[in-house]
């Protein structure tokens, strides 16, 4: 993971006037922090899923990101598939009913914070659980070969996630539109910008003059 005090992720939410900026060392502390909440807590071992709902109802927001991150740092791969086996799965503030596993929701608060209300019985809420795991995460890292997603006809190592990522680091407009898959969202808007070393700002929402406005104010390349 890149670290630093430039911006790695800034987060932008139109609807609920939302920004965001993480960067490269918040980042990785958040990520840290997820991946000793699998290992230590969930106790997750290397190989097992992590089935991500919450990739597949926010996939391009900066905690989801957090989580791909992490169930990686902790050689874990990523499904979205419910037919799947999964070691815990991971929910948004939508529908966070517990699973067939051991079920986290997330909040999705822009400063991570945890519900308002209690949550039903068997769902553990992220933004406080996180809390108590340390910002360094001590565990190996992946290897190329691990995989790193699956679903029910593909799976994918992490060599091939990053693969047609290299490139000249740059502050890219990542503007993802609903009929994106996943994993073309978390490519472009974490893992894009970790590899190269450059920046994503994502933006859901906003007219076509927000979108420039902010484009301007951020200093980024055009809209993708």
């Amino acid at each position: 993971m890149r670290s630093g005090a430039t911006p790695l992720i800034t987060w932008y939410d139109e609807a609920r006037g939302e920004r965001i900026e993480l960067s490269g060392t918040s980042f990785g502390n958040w990520v840290d922090k997820t991946a000793g909440l699998l290992t230590d807590e969930i106790m997750t071992e290397p190989g097992d899923r992590a089935r991500l709902r919450l990739a597949g109802s926010h996939p391009a927001h900066w905690v989801t990101l957090v989580w791909v991150a992490a169930a990686w740092r902790a050689r874990c791969a990523v499904t979205l598939d419910p037919d799947l086996d999964a070691a815990v799965e991971v929910v948004g503030p939508d529908d966070p009913r517990p699973g067939d596993v051991e079920t986290i929701a997330c909040s999705l608060h822009p400063f991570g914070l945890g519900f308002d209300a209690p949550l039903p019985a068997g769902v553990l809420d992220y933004g406080v659980e996180v809390r108590a795991h340390p910002d360094i995460f001590t565990g190996p890292h992946p290897a190329p070969a691990d995989v790193a997603w699956a679903d029910s006809d593909r799976q994918l190592s992490q060599a091939e996630v990053v693969a047609d990522m290299a490139g000249e680091p740059a502050r890219e407009l990542i503007t993802p539109l609903s009929d994106d898959a996943p994993l073309t969202i978390i490519r472009r808007a974490m893992v894009r910008p970790v590899v190269t070393g450059g920046s994503a700002v994502i933006v859901v929402g906003g007219s076509a003059d927000r979108l420039a406005a902010i484009a301007a104010a951020e200093n980024v390349s055009p809209v993708s």
